[in-house]
């Protein structure tokens, strides 16, 4: 038993030992697991720097490839706009090139026109001069002839609005439509001869006559009397008789005053208005006032305005009848012609056109187109 208590003391012994053992291999391995413990730290740190200058570098990358990325989006809008701007300049100048043409063309256009119609003109003259050498009937002459008295007439009518030598070259005209003895002109002569009753139907004036009056009158104006100061009569309507009833005494004492005052200082009533009498300097406008609306008249005859006329002689007629002595003889007569003068009518309503102007050009062309028309025949035949 003592051998087994030695041979589990061994035993015990030995585990002990190797436990001691491994202790102590423990305590010899301890520094050694520090040491890697902060070489593996180091490293992790080393690689957390890495990561860090790599993480910044890639960044500073990204920033500077953004900045180049903008500067070249920069460069090409500025690129685009001016490429636009040159675009838009270029669409101008074709648009005004363009417009340009477009205007050339439209000139030579209008010009080509205007060439096209004179040569149509040209050649209508030249048709109608070739039917007129290639007229056979003499009358057509005489229509001519006819025409131009008819024109005439009308340019005395309306531009020097003489109706008696409008007449005469109507009356000239209608006597060489009977001469032809065309019986196809019936309706020529017709719409002559109502022009000629519508001309002589006018009212007829004497518009030199008129003139020379006015003028004469305006001759005598200097000779006409001008209204003085004229005193209306003094009304003397008191009764200064006496009366022998004593009750009147009181009138008796106040017309017996009257009398007496009378004696030295004489007062006249008078009702009607008293007119102030005119200066030489006032005369003389009221004379060159009247004269002026005299020559007024005078210069609306011969330019028929008719208003203008009517105006200057009623004031003319106001002057005299408010300014001058109308009891004077001359005077008097004087307001009897300038009042005559106002009845008289010196405007004219004349036709708008001769009915015989239409209606001779209608012939003519129809007889030119009847020869035209007859010398093709016969040139084709």
């Amino acid at each position: 038993m003592t051998v087994n208590k030695d041979n589990i003391t061994d035993g015990e012994a030995q585990q002990q030992t190797t436990t001691i053992a491994t202790a102590n291999s423990d305590m010899a391995s301890g520094p050694t697991k520090n040491r890697l413990a902060l070489a593996l730290a180091g490293g992790a740190l080393f690689l957390m720097l890495i990561m860090i200058l790599a993480a910044g570098y890639f960044y500073q990358q990204n920033q500077t490839t953004v900045k180049q990325l903008q500067i070249q989006q920069s460069k090409f809008n500025e690129q685009l706009s001016q490429q636009q701007s040159e675009e838009e300049q270029a669409l101008k100048s074709i648009q005004a090139n363009f417009s340009t043409k477009v205007e050339n063309i439209q000139a030579q256009l209008q010009q080509t026109k205007n060439e096209n119609k004179i040569y149509k003109s040209d050649i209508q003259a030249l048709q109608r001069s070739l039917s007129e050498k290639n007229v056979r009937h003499p009358n057509d002459w005489v229509l001519a002839e006819v025409e131009y008295l008819v024109s005439l007439a009308g340019r005395k009518i309306w531009l020097e609005h003489d109706i008696a030598t409008a007449i005469a070259l109507l009356l000239a005209a209608d006597q060489r439509v009977v001469e032809m003895n065309d019986a196809s002109l019936s309706g020529l002569r017709a719409a002559l001869l109502e022009d000629i009753n519508t001309l002589e139907a006018l009212p007829k004036r004497d518009l030199d006559g008129l003139v020379l009056t006015l003028s004469n009158l305006e001759r005598r104006i200097n000779k006409l009397v001008i209204t003085s100061i004229s005193l209306p009569d003094a009304t003397n309507n008191e009764d200064t008789v006496l009366s022998t009833d004593i009750n009147d005494w009181q009138e008796n004492i106040s017309k017996s005053w009257t009398t007496f005052v009378e004696n030295f200082i004489v007062v006249n009533k008078r009702d009607s208005k008293i007119e102030a009498l005119l200066s030489p300097q006032q005369s003389w406008y009221l004379r060159e006032s009247l004269r002026n609306n005299l020559s007024k008249a005078e210069f609306s005859v011969y330019r028929e305005q008719q208003n203008i006329y009517d105006i200057a002689l009623n004031n003319a007629n106001k002057l005299l009848k408010n300014y001058f002595d109308l009891t004077d003889h001359a005077t008097n007569q004087f307001y009897n012609a300038v009042q005559e003068l106002t009845a008289n009518k010196i405007a004219i309503s004349y036709p708008d056109q001769l009915k015989s102007t239409a209606l001779l050009a209608n012939i003519i062309q129809q007889r030119a187109k009847k020869s035209l028309a007859s010398s093709r025949i016969t040139e084709g035949g």
